[in-house]
């Protein structure tokens, strides 16, 4: 998307208009560059009169995938398309100069209209990539105001010819079933000089990085059962031995009951039977059932007819590992029913000796009926307790039923409160029209130039400073980052009267975040609102919450807009960044998220693209820039960083430990983020940076001591890494990780937008800028000591393990 950069004299410092002599054409799409060059944002271009090339995901860690085979031809395939910009060079220089101190269109932004009307696809070229599609077969599902995006469906079959690829169903672990392309696809010539990106699977391609105990990843169990067989071929044998015919009163009822044929035979919620032999009691598959998403509710179910007269008995075996106190009550529940009678129950105070044990249950009652078998598992803990179901049998034997056994008296899940904002419906569809797809000329949009608010505190509000309790039992409180950060809210700045947005795939509860700003001491003013893209998902999610509740704990006169956009997937982010631009109301954005940059390129062009719409209109993106330190791309010591932080219109927000004076409040220490856990590498977890090997280094970071020149750094700044209190599921628990230093440093710039009156945008260039003239004399605290396994810090320049280091939040803030 991003095209060759060339210098284009500007029309002087007083307007808003780009900078594109007044009699250019618009409309044009395409692209006279034959190299590969790198544009303003230190972006690799490519040549854009070559049909684009869609690549292969490759994920890593427990966003791995297994391949289940193609995919059946009438399935469905949801799709989505980046269209390109107009005057893509001109936008480049642009966007730099809005985002250059020393430019007279600094902070000159254009309103949403104004980037539609000269710079987003028009009219046509979006009307002909709509009427390929449909002519092909597929059915557009959603479009955008600025004519960015173009979702659409169609059967298997279908995307198959149209992308020429091959479409196959995966496993992706706890996620299920999901489905990508396993060969590179191509656009089709008639419409490629008007696509920039596509996505073609609906896999999850990033993870949050905030964990209950301290991983980013999918937790796993300390140890393996002792008494758990041996694998491989015979363990798979006996597994299927288990399923036999039924006749007469003799046989097993149950299909599929070791789970070795996969997601088969059994209706479960997502992600329940997962293929991993170190878990299972014998062969490779099993039932899991809670344990990585909190505060869920995860199924198991199968229907079977006991014979009339028959004994039936149901066998299977469980484990229950769990990370909830010893103080804890029975708070995670599994509950099994049969025909809706509760027959057994378990919780995190179970406890299966550190390994399985066999369950026995006589369902002979039930002789003569169809009979649903339903484990239920309820997680309302502040931790995390996991269900594990294997080998399960329902026998047939003898001729006599014998009555029905008493069910265990232990505790019930206790219900999930819900959110109480309302979801919004998502972008309304564009009404279709038929012109030619030929580029029309279009005006170039002049505004009249905004002034620039001189900062100084008599520009903020006067709201009250964070004042509460700097921690509790559970980690760090609003307070106790406000006061050592020096954060604007300290100084009447609470971030009134502008908005944040937060991409994440659920909705908040907003009756936690008012549990967590009671014991926070801190007065909200602003509103929290969810809204729902691509469907949305539920309102119960420590990340969502955590975001949320940093936010509002510390820029708690700004407003709050959740985008839950379902799945973490490349089309649900996209999506959620696109009505962030169309919706026009947040000044800054939050993604607690983050993936290996070189597994799916096409993800980051598209955000990279959707960003730098952004920073033309005054919009800021954070992202986290990870928990496994510098081996972003798996936990085998390979180097690699994160997407979409290392995008180079986001800013990466890395992540330090730090002590502070316990009376006042005042900051100590900086070092390198890193804390124990069971999900990073070799159960630590650390900030994440390094450099990468998709994106050029940019102009910005040219020239500042500590960079790596073959491709851009991460992280930009940082912001604290351990421990968080945050209230999930009806309680405080502790969590770390950079999910917690991008919010953060969201707070911070809305802060900052309100102490200048204005949105400020793009603001890697001016960080870098502020940093190459004063060191670490006025802006930023350094990182001492420590790493993120490759890279150290440097209390003397840039490193890869903290950026440029911690921001002096007022003094930054009042220079921005």
């Amino acid at each position: 998307m991003l095209a060759l950069a060339v210098n284009v004299t500007g029309c002087g410092g007083g307007g808003r208009s780009p900078i594109v002599p007044s009699a250019m054409s618009g409309g044009d799409a395409s692209n006279d560059s034959v190299v590969r060059q790198t544009g303003s944002a230190g972006i690799t271009s490519t040549n854009s009169t070559v049909t684009p090339l869609i690549s292969v995901p490759k994920l890593f860690g427990d966003l791995a995938f297994t391949d289940a085979g193609r995919r059946q031809a009438n399935a469905t395939v949801n799709v989505s398309l980046t269209l390109k910009y107009n005057h893509q060079a001109e936008l480049d220089q642009f966007v730099a100069d809005v985002s250059n101190p020393h430019s007279g269109r600094y902070r000159q932004f254009l309103t949403p209209e104004e980037f539609d009307a000269y710079y987003a696809p028009t009219v046509q070229q979006e009307e002909a990539v709509v009427d390929a599609l449909r002519a092909a077969g597929f059915t557009i599902t959603q479009r955008f105001p600025n004519r960015t995006i173009v979702d659409a469906r169609a059967p298997s079959a279908t995307v198959e010819r149209f992308f020429s690829t091959e479409m196959h169903t995966v496993e992706q672990g706890r996620h299920g079933e999901r489905y990508t392309n396993v060969r590179a696809a191509a656009v089709p010539a008639s419409i490629a000089q008007y696509v920039s990106a596509t996505s073609l699977n609906n896999l999850v391609v990033v993870r949050t990085v905030a964990d209950q105990t301290g991983g980013p990843v999918k937790r796993f169990p300390s140890g393996i059962p002792g008494d758990k067989p041996q694998g491989g071929v015979a363990a798979r044998e006996a597994a299927s031995a288990l399923r036999t015919k039924a006749t007469g009163c003799s046989g097993q009822l149950l299909l599929n009951p070791g789970f070795e044929s996969g997601n088969v035979d059994w209706s479960t919620s997502s992600g329940v039977i997962t293929d991993d032999s170190s878990l299972a009691y014998q062969g490779s598959w099993l039932a899991w059932l809670d344990g990585y998403d909190y505060a869920e509710t995860d199924t198991l179910q199968q229907t079977a007819s006991i014979p009339a007269g028959c004994t039936a008995t149901l066998t299977y075996y469980l484990w229950v590992y769990t990370t909830e106190r010893s103080s804890a009550g029975a708070i995670d529940t599994l509950v099994l029913t049969a025909n809706g009678k509760t027959q057994q129950s378990f919780s995190n105070k179970t406890s299966t000796g550190g390994g399985y044990v066999e369950e026995t249950v006589n369902l002979s009652s039930f002789a003569g009926s169809s009979t649903t078998l339903l484990w239920t598992s309820n997680q309302t803990g502040s931790r995390a307790t996991d269900f594990f179901i294997d080998s399960a049998a329902l026998t047939l034997s003898g001729g006599t039923s014998t009555p029905t056994p008493s069910p265990v008296p232990t505790a019930t899940a206790s219900p999930k409160p819900t959110a109480s904002a309302s979801a919004v419906p998502t972008a309304t569809a564009v009404p279709t029209a038929t012109p030619k797809p030929t580029a029309s000329a279009s005006a170039v949009p002049t505004a009249s130039p905004v002034p620039t608010a001189t900062a100084s505190a008599a520009a903020c509000n006067g709201a009250a400073p964070d004042s509460g309790p700097l921690t509790n039992s559970d980690g760090t409180l609003a307070t106790g980052v406000a006061k050592p950060f020096d954060f604007p809210v300290q100084h009447g700045c609470n971030g009134a009267g502008y908005t944040a947005a937060i991409i994440i795939d659920d909705a908040v509860n907003t009756s936690y975040v008012k549990s967590y700003l009671t014991a926070a001491g801190v007065t909200q003013t602003g509103t929290i609102t969810n809204e729902a893209v691509d469907g949305g998902g539920t309102a119960d999610d420590p990340e969502t919450d955590l975001d949320v509740q940093t936010i509002s704990g510390l820029a708690p006169g700004a407003n709050i807009i959740v985008y839950d956009v379902g799945s973490l997937g490349d089309q649900e982010i996209e999506d959620g960044y696109n009505k962030v631009l169309s919706d026009g109301k947040a000044s800054a954005v939050n993604s607690s998220f983050g993936g290996c940059e070189s597994s799916d390129t096409s993800f980051e062009s598209a955000t990279n693209s959707i960003a730098e719409q952004g920073a033309s209109e005054g919009v800021e993106f954070s992202a986290s820039a990870g928990d496994t330190g510098s081996d972003e791309c798996g936990n085998d010591n390979t180097k690699g960083v994160s997407a979409p932080a290392g995008d180079p219109y986001f800013t990466s927000i890395g992540g330090v430990n730090f002590t502070e004076n316990s009376s006042t409040g005042a900051l100590e220490t900086v070092t390198a983020g890193d804390a124990s856990c069971s999900g990073g590498v070799n159960d630590t977890c650390y900030g994440g940076g390094g450099v990468s090997t998709v994106v050029a280094e940019p102009s910005w970071q040219s020239g500042i001591a500590g960079m790596i020149t073959t491709g851009r750094n991460q992280p930009d700044i940082s912001l604290p890494f351990d421990y968080v209190a945050v209230y999930t599921g009806g309680s405080f628990a502790e969590y770390l990780g950079t999910s917690w230093s991008s919010p953060a440093s969201v707070a911070l710039f809305i802060e900052t937008d309100e102490l200048h009156g204005s949105k400020l945008g793009w603001l890697n260039p001016t960080l870098y800028s502020l940093f190459s003239s004063t060191g670490y004399s006025d802006y930023y605290t350094p990182c001492t000591s420590g790493n993120n396994i490759a890279y150290t810090c440097n209390a003397s320049q840039y490193n890869q393990a903290a950026g440029i280091g911690t921001p002096k939040g007022w003094a930054l803030a009042n220079a921005l």
